[in-house]
């Protein structure tokens, strides 16, 4: 984290948001309609406010395209 101390978001906290599982915003990292997740030393995806605003975005556009 940074030092402004910003949020950090789960992978289960994006499929709530989005209102979707968890594997689907795995397939849709996968398939390139999500940016790759940032990950911790674990290997744990996560994200930040910014990379949640994208997302949300990103997805509406996917969306309206289906």
């Amino acid at each position: 984290m940074n030092s402004k101390e910003e949020k950090i978001y789960k992978i289960k906290d994006i499929a709530q948001e989005l209102g979707v599982s968890i594997q689907t915003v795995k397939n849709y990292e996968n398939l390139g309609i999500l940016p790759k997740a940032k990950r911790d030393e674990k290997g744990w995806r996560y994200y930040t406010q910014e990379d949640l605003i994208k997302i949300k975005a990103l997805y509406k556009e996917e969306i309206k395209r289906i």
